[in-house]
């Protein structure tokens, strides 16, 4: 017995040292890199891409709103210029309310000093698309729930070649932004099922997306329709109601404050040429929208033509052409499919929808805006059509022996794109590169052979190239000549007749009658048109607000040229003295008229003039004893008939030190510039009444000035004397 004990006990402890080994040290889990692999690959492809965009200047839109007066310096003024404008002020208005844009180039042109170096202006861009890019990868990780496929996702879309307007135009921050708002306020609305916290993220991105471009109201029905896709019950609930207040509530502010400075401008100008939809009845402009909507499409799919402009008349109004039935057939069984979606595939019915609702402010479907077509506006509807295809082709997988394919394929496509936005990013490096470019593509766009005639006639100082200008200008002429005055446009017709001047001069084409006689039908033309468009104008305004110019001075300066340097000088004397009326202190005009008065044997007359133009030359070189005298002279012997010698000689007095003389000129010059044609005699005047310590009156003249010049490139000047002012009459007993 004791033996069998003793040998059950050995068992037992010969089978506990095999159930018990010794422990073994635990290997530590290895970190997973594909994520930062892949957010890194985004970022690089997307810097290889856009890598030359840097060399793009300030070209096109870029040249009004980044010399914008209110950018040049970071000063509370400015700041509240920004706030109280609209986005083109001062030198246009469109009905466009966009202060956080506005505030983004402020932080690169005066905190960052980038001033006139467009460098720094790229480089914000391609941040802030960097951003969109990492938060598409975010948004597809979690809706798709499939690594790979969101990758490609947002591959596709960081460097589809329609997006170079938005990137490398620097004037395309207001997509980026919005699309920025959009896509972080989703992100968080998501994350608020983990952490309610996230919704007041939410309000705050929300509200710089609305104030950087409308278009981030979509916002609002994003959340929507995420929700009415994916139904999840009633927790979900207060989720739900306090993400609508949080986007609601900056949507109706953004509305509130642009109503507010809206009806405190002039009205928008929509000029038919940028959008034949505004001079359409309703339906014919639906039916255009509708076929814009499918060569957005088809320009999502195949970015193999791209263009920077669209206007009147390279996309035609609809009129039930075969054409027009074939894209509302498009359009309507892209609908169905889209609803078939929501049983086959919600991620994908969802990402549908996305595409849709941020495409459809700027549609033209529910009301017109200020353009037709513009690569810019599917910046985020390109985004959603990318996941739809992803979605789409990745169905192949479960064929086993096609489960490469979908990764190879957008690999190749990413590839593609890339190269094809290198190339485009070319086109962008100038104003000629891409008119020559572009007019390829858009053939019928009037403004694309304006622009290209200007850049040939730019790119040679000697303009023995004046023959291809001619021949472009005549281009978009011929694509205007159908419309009535009111719907055209006057300085395509102005530069014609300049052009044919330059070219009546050369020796090969002198005494060629014929180009005289094209100059100054043009520049009739051109008047008329102006006249018309302003007439129109007047009668849309009924504010009193806007500032309407009854001539273009240079068109009336040209025709007068054109007359004389035909023969006719009595002819010329009319439009000469209209020009002197709408620019009185431009000394080309001046130099005209005693030109004019010397062809007509009025020597006397002739000199005066020549006085007068040498005075405001004096003016500008800063010589104010000459600029007095000479002012002096003209006023003893006929200064009503130039009121602005008053304005001169005030000015020279003034920097003399004379001031009983310069107020009397002053005070005369403000009495005769009934019309308000040279706003600066009240800066003038202003200056003069600070100097003699009348500050009230002063600050009022200086106000003035601002009011009726707000992109003169003193503004800045004029702001920091009234600020002097203001502290001296608060120093004051």
């Amino acid at each position: 017995m004791k033996g069998g004990a003793v040998g059950r006990k050995a068992k037992s402890d010969h089978r506990g040292e095999y159930a018990a080994p010794s422990p073994r040290p635990v290997p530590r889990p290895q970190p997973n890199l594909r994520l930062p692999a892949a957010l890194g690959a985004l970022c690089l492809l997307t810097l290889l891409a856009f890598a030359n965009s840097f060399r793009s200047g300030f070209i096109l839109d870029n040249k009004g709103l980044l010399l914008d007066p209110r950018i040049r310096e970071a000063t509370p003024e400015n700041i509240t210029l920004i706030l109280r404008h609209t986005y083109w002020w001062p030198t246009g208005e469109s009905g466009l309310y966009r202060p956080f844009t506005t505030l983004t180039y402020l932080f690169d042109c005066a905190v960052l000093g980038d001033g006139d170096r467009p460098g720094g202006y790229h480089w914000t861009n391609l941040i802030l698309h960097l951003g969109n890019v990492l938060l598409a990868f975010a948004i597809a990780r979690r809706l798709i729930r499939r690594f790979w496929q969101s990758f490609f996702m947002a591959a596709v879309w960081a460097v589809h070649p329609v997006l170079t307007e938005s990137v490398t135009n620097i004037v395309g921050r207001a997509d980026l932004l919005a699309g920025m708002g959009v896509l972080a306020g989703f992100l968080m609305y998501l994350k608020s099922a983990e952490n309610a916290a996230w919704l007041a993220g939410l309000s705050v991105v929300t509200t710089l997306g609305v104030f950087s471009k409308e278009s981030a109201v979509a916002i609002f029905p994003v959340i929507l329709l995420y929700e009415l896709v994916w139904r999840k019950g009633r927790q979900r609930r207060r989720i739900f109601a306090l993400g609508i207040a949080a986007t609601l509530a900056p949507i109706i502010a953004m509305l509130f404050v642009r109503s507010f400075v809206l009806a405190s401008s002039p009205p928008a100008e929509f000029p038919f040429t940028d959008n034949p939809i505004v001079g359409s009845d309703w339906w014919t402009g639906r039916l255009t929208a509708i076929s814009v909507a499918v060569r957005y499409l088809w320009l999502t799919i195949w970015p193999a033509k791209l263009s920077c402009d669209y206007s009147y008349r390279q996309i035609p109004l609809a009129h039930g052409s075969p054409a027009v039935w074939l894209a509302v057939a498009t359009v309507l069984t892209a609908a169905a499919s889209t609803a078939l979606l929501l049983r086959w595939n919600r991620t994908c019915f969802f990402f549908a929808g996305f595409a849709f609702l941020n495409f459809l402010p700027a549609s033209n479907l529910l009301f017109a805006i200020g353009t037709l077509m513009a690569d810019r506006l599917i910046y985020l509807p390109s985004l959603g059509l990318a996941g739809c295809v992803v979605l789409a082709v990745w169905r192949i997988e479960t064929i086993p022996k096609l489960a490469i394919v979908p990764p190879l394929l957008f690999s190749l496509i990413a590839v593609g794109f890339a190269v094809r936005t290198w190339i485009r990013n070319r086109d962008w490096q100038s104003e000629l590169a891409i008119a020559t470019a572009d007019v390829r593509v858009s053939p019928n766009s009037f403004k694309l052979h304006r622009l290209l005639a200007a850049s040939l006639f730019e790119s040679d100082p000697s303009h023995s190239n004046i023959d291809l200008v001619i021949t472009e200008q005549e281009k978009s002429i011929a694509l205007l000549a159908s419309l009535p005055n009111k719907l055209s446009r006057p300085e395509v017709y102005r530069m014609a007749g300049y052009y044919y001047l330059l070219k009546s001069r050369q020796p090969s084409a002198q005494h060629n009658s014929n180009l005289y006689v094209k100059a100054t039908r043009y520049l009739l033309r051109s008047i008329a048109i102006g006249e018309a468009g302003q007439a129109s104008y007047q009668q849309m305004d009924q504010s009193g607000i806007g500032h309407f110019a009854a001539g273009d001075p240079q068109a009336y300066l040209l025709l007068s040229v054109a007359y004389l340097e035909s023969g006719n000088a009595d002819k010329a004397l009319s439009p000469a003295n209209q020009a002197m009326a709408l620019e009185p202190v431009n000394p080309q005009i001046y130099r005209q008229l005693s030109a004019v008065f010397a062809a007509q044997d009025r020597r006397s007359e002739a000199e005066t003039a020549a006085a007068v133009e040498d005075a405001i030359t004096s003016i500008d070189r800063g010589n104010w004893q000459d600029a007095a005298e000479l002012s002096d002279q003209v006023l003893h012997s006929s200064g009503d008939a130039y009121p602005v010698t008053y304005y001169l000689n005030a000015m020279a007095n003034l920097k003399l030190g004379n001031l009983d003389a310069a107020e009397t000129s002053a005070r005369a010059a403000v009495r005769l510039d009934r019309d308000g044609r040279n706003p600066r005699v009240n800066y003038i005047l202003g200056l003069i009444l600070a100097r003699r310590r009348q500050f009230r009156e002063s600050a009022e003249l200086l106000n003035a000035y601002l009011d009726a010049a707000p992109a003169a490139p003193d503004t800045e000047t004029v702001r920091h004397q009234l600020h002097e002012i203001d502290q001296m009459v608060r120093s004051r007993p």
